[in-house]
């Protein structure tokens, strides 16, 4: 039953959401000069941003709105290859995923970018930008992952950081029309990332994968909590 009530929670959620995208594309549509919105969203490692977000996009699309695209952050994670050259490389690969092991200047540049970037209509001359995708099996960024082309009326920004309080950070959330923050409890944070990282064979031992949790990505949600900008929305997941 339990189990039951957390799909319902999830699903009246998701279609909340859609209603706040459909809320903004109307006040866009409206304008007379309508330029691109952007959505960040943020949340703790584990909290199931990809999910809110895949699940959101799969309602938008049965509803027959396909503009809005989903930029993860995760393509601004430095490569291996920079990691190594780090003062304290052992440290870095270690923390690998806190806010230092990021370029989160890159990641700016391209919130920019893609602010910036003027909106076509079907008759017009597309525009395409592309942003880094992380490949999950080789554990390093994949340049030119994500095609974000001018039709995209939405872009959702994606990301543990998009919401931080601390430079540069905080100015990915200036450039945003609304800002989402999915949270969950560390129990189950802890839970969901020991699996993950099975799965993904950062690690192949529990205890050891435990360790890891705990010493770097629940210390990331803790200072996310502790720095974060105010959201618009809070989503309980």
């Amino acid at each position: 039953m339990a189990k039951d009530n957390i799909a319902e929670t999830l699903t009246t959620t998701i279609l909340n959401l859609a209603k706040r995208i459909e809320a903004l594309l109307a006040r866009q549509q409206s304008s007379d000069s309508p330029a691109r919105l952007l959505i960040a969203l943020a949340g703790v490692p584990g909290s199931g941003k990809s999910t809110v977000s895949q699940a959101l996009l799969l309602e938008l699309a049965a509803k027959g709105i396909e503009d809005v695209v989903v930029v993860p952050m995760d393509g601004f994670h430095y490569t291996k290859k920079i990691l190594r050259t780090f003062k304290d490389s052992e440290n870095a690969f270690k923390r690998r995923g806190a806010p230092f092991t990021f370029d989160a200047d890159a990641f700016l540049s391209l919130v920019r970018e893609m602010k910036a970037m003027p909106l076509t209509e079907s008759a017009e001359t597309e525009q395409v930008l592309y942003a880094p995708s992380f490949d999950h099996a080789i554990q390093d960024p994949i340049t030119k992952g994500i095609p974000v082309p001018s039709r995209s009326r939405i872009v959702i920004i994606e990301g543990n950081y998009t919401l931080l309080d601390q430079d540069p950070w905080r100015e990915v959330a200036a450039l945003c029309e609304e800002k989402w923050f999915v949270d969950t409890p560390r129990d189950v944070a802890l839970e969901r990332l020991v699996q993950r990282h099975i799965a993904a064979g950062i690690e192949t031992d529990i205890e050891k994968s435990v360790e890891r949790v705990k010493a770097n990505d629940l210390v990331n949600g803790d200072l996310i909590r502790s720095l974060l900008i105010e959201p618009d929305v809070i989503v309980e997941n």
